[in-house]
């Protein structure tokens, strides 16, 4: 059997005109009787419309109910309420009459889901799948329950034991967590400093080059379409394109088994054919 939710009378944070218009109105819909929750649960298999906006419309008041529980996000009433609406109307959508429970019973999970969905859209630059939202929560509430417990805040290990899960999980689950910062983000103590300056890698390839060479080589590769098999084969040996050192035309030659001056004549004629296309100056980007 399903846990029957409470439902609380009181409402906070009513300072907007907009949410206390929009609670006096739902108050106006009257709570369903098991046998027509069954009834209208019946005509929406079927089809209607007008049966499935009364069983929500009649369900809203549990909607805020549940939103006042997540106000602490950081999210406004309204912004929970309309999430959990969208929840409500799935639930309307999916209620099955024959399982011998309460609507509002089955529909409190899909509109808790729809709620810390909205939740993770809002408040993260990098979403997360609803599973790694709900451990994240569980940490946040072990990790208070054993801050009054020590009076301080736990150690990771402590925190790992509490919750009987290994070390490098809870460590996964705390990397996710963290707050992500713009690299533009100015220094404190240095005037001007930004972040992206402090952490370049001198010693190593830096990724937008990497990306460059890329799109170099994939441009170079375009343009060579225009060749014979002949001259793309030299030119590839003659400027080291096939991940190998450039080739002087006499070990061209001798790769190839033509003479050197038909190995000049191809690279030539293949060079002058490249200088005369429009794309060429769009590699001009490229110095």
């Amino acid at each position: 059997m399903m846990k029957q939710i409470k439902i609380e009378k009181s409402i906070t944070h009513r300072n907007q005109e907009s949410l206390l218009r929009y609670l006096q109105e739902i108050s106006k819909y009257p709570l369903l009787t098991a046998a027509e929750e069954i009834a209208l649960a019946k005509k929406i298999k079927a089809g209607d419309l007008p049966a499935l906006k009364r069983l929500v419309n009649c369900n809203l008041r549990f909607v805020v109910t549940v939103a006042k529980k997540y106000e602490t996000s950081g999210l406004l009433l309204a912004d929970l309420v309309s999430d959990g609406n969208i929840g409500l109307i799935t639930a309307a959508e999916r209620f099955d009459e024959k399982r011998g429970f309460k609507f509002i019973s089955y529909a409190v999970w899909w509109i808790r889901q729809s709620i810390l969905q909205g939740i993770n859209m809002h408040k993260r630059m990098i979403h997360l799948p609803m599973n790694q939202i709900q451990g994240l929560r569980e940490i946040g509430k072990s990790e208070m329950i054993l801050e009054q417990e020590l009076q301080r805040m736990p150690t990771r290990q402590e925190l790992a034991v509490f919750m009987n899960i290994p070390e490098d999980v809870l460590y996964d689950s705390l990397f996710i967590c963290s707050t992500p910062f713009s690299l533009d983000t100015p220094v404190e103590d240095k005037e001007g400093e930004m972040i992206s300056g402090m952490v370049q890698y001198a010693r190593g390839t830096a990724p937008d080059a990497s990306l460059e060479s890329a799109s170099l080589q994939k441009d170079i590769r375009r343009m060579m379409t225009v060749l014979t098999p002949r001259e793309r084969n030299i030119l590839l040996l003659a400027y080291g394109m096939n991940n190998s050192r450039p080739l002087q035309n006499d070990d061209i030659s001798n790769v190839l088994g033509l003479s050197k001056e038909t190995i000049r004549r191809s690279k030539s004629k293949a060079l002058n054919r490249l200088r005369g296309l429009k794309e060429i100056k769009m590699m001009r980007h490229y110095l």
